[in-house]
């Protein structure tokens, strides 16, 4: 997919993944999957039946 910004960070479920194994160890087996369509600031994955996560994807 091409990127909206020119500062835009790849993000990916293996990205998730590991950020919550390293922050959220309880919540890192849990199904993850992708929000579509994309936003243009934030990329949003679903984490569970219950949770989301949000991550910014450029600097701004």
């Amino acid at each position: 997919m091409a990127k909206m910004h020119a500062d835009e960070i790849e993000v990916d479920i293996p990205l998730v993944r590991r950020l919550l194994a390293a922050q959220f160890p309880q919540w890192a087996s849990l199904p993850i999957e992708p929000v579509r369509p994309l936003g243009t600031d934030n990329a949003l994955f679903r984490l569970g039946d219950e949770m989301v996560v949000r991550l910014q994807l450029n600097d701004g």
